[in-house]
This record gives C-alpha cells, sequence and structure tokens, in this order.
C-alpha cells in the first residue's frame, strides 16, 4: 500500500504534532507500506520519513525542482515535480490512501486539491484521513458541513474523508484500509 502524507514541513511547531508523525511513520513502515510524501529534510516532512525508514517502509520524496538541495537522504526514490501543481499531482497519483497531518496553508491546499481531483475522477476507491488533533481542523470541517447544509457539497462526496482524533485512531483506521495478504 502506498500511503500519501501531508504534513508542514516548519520547524518550532509542538512536539505533540511531531509525536503524531512518528507514530504514523512507524505504522507505515512497520506494515511494509511505501511512504509517499513532499520529500523534505525539514518539519514534520522529515520526522514522518525518518519514522517510517527506521520502520522499514520504503520512502518516496515526491521533490520540487528548485528545491532538490533540501530532499532528505532518506528517501529511496526521489520524483522530481516542476513546481507544486505538479508536486500535488504526482502526490495524488501514486497514493493508495491520504493522511493529513498539521500542516499550514500547503496542507491544506493538498488536502482540498486531493479531495477535489479524487470526486471529480470519480475515484472512490482513495481514502482521504484528517487527523483532526486537538481541533486543528475544526473549522475546515465546520465550512465543509456548511457547504453540505447550502447543498453545495454531497453528503457522498464528503464520505471519502475520514476524521480521526490522533495517530491511534489513523493507524486502527490505515489497519483496515490494508489489502488482503496473499
Amino acid at each position: 500500500m502506498r500511503i500519501a502524507v501531508y504534513c508542514s514541513s516548519r520547524k518550532d511547531i509542538p512536539q505533540k504534532y511531531h509525536s503524531t508523525a512518528s507514530i504514523v511513520g512507524q505504522w507505515i513502515g512497520s506494515h511494509n507500506a511505501s511512504l509517499i510524501y513532499g520529500g523534505m529534510d525539514l518539519g514534520l516532512m522529515k520526522t514522518v520519513a525518518t519514522s517510517a525508514s527506521n520502520a522499514g517502509g520504503r520512502i518516496v520524496g515526491v521533490v520540487p525542482v528548485k528545491e532538490k538541495a533540501m530532499a532528505l537522504s532518506l528517501n529511496d526514490e526521489e520524483v522530481l515535480a516542476f513546481d507544486l501543481n505538479d508536486r500535488k499531482a504526482k502526490l495524488i497519483l501514486l497514493g493508495d490512501v491520504f493522511v493529513v497531518l498539521a500542516g499550514g496553508y500547503g496542507t491544506l491546499d493538498e488536502l482540498i486539491s486531493t479531495f477535489s481531483f479524487l470526486t471529480f475522477a470519480g475515484d472512490t476507491h482513495k481514502t482521504i484521513i484528517l487527523v483532526n488533533e486537538d481541533g486543528l481542523y475544526d473549522p475546515i470541517l465546520s465550512q465543509l458541513n456548511l457547504m453540505i447544509e447550502q447543498n453545495l457539497l454531497s453528503t457522498q462526496n464528503m464520505s471519502r474523508l475520514k476524521v480521526v482524533a490522533n495517530a491511534q485512531e489513523c493507524c486502527q483506521l490505515l489497519e483496515t484500509l490494508l489489502p488482503p495478504t496473499e
């Protein structure tokens, strides 16, 4: 399974978010999955990738060409992207499941772009897991629910977005999405 993780590249963010990224990365690596992520040696990206790598996972970084020098050395594979739109498209193409951890406007952009793309493409096989730790994403969830109330968004489309409260719930949900072993 290829798990795309969207998260912050910033430093100096609360330790609780690093702990969550570490738990998710460790789960990915210990379950023989591949991590698909932004590829950078920064912030939560580094934390999730390092944890996945240490647990035996395969690490695929989707790195903007102009930022290649900042790529994490642990990446098993680097997919170069021309710009951020190309990067998002490649992350969406490569991922089977999408996990959204704490992040800023870039992470929100990835969440909404993935949600929009999968809905528009009619791809019902891919799931987005939103880790809403301490209510970080409550405002965006309120906005989406308002759009449903105003008949601007279908509840059916919202079913692809699974909201969990923490890393443990995320890992439990990932467990249910694992393909059957042969």
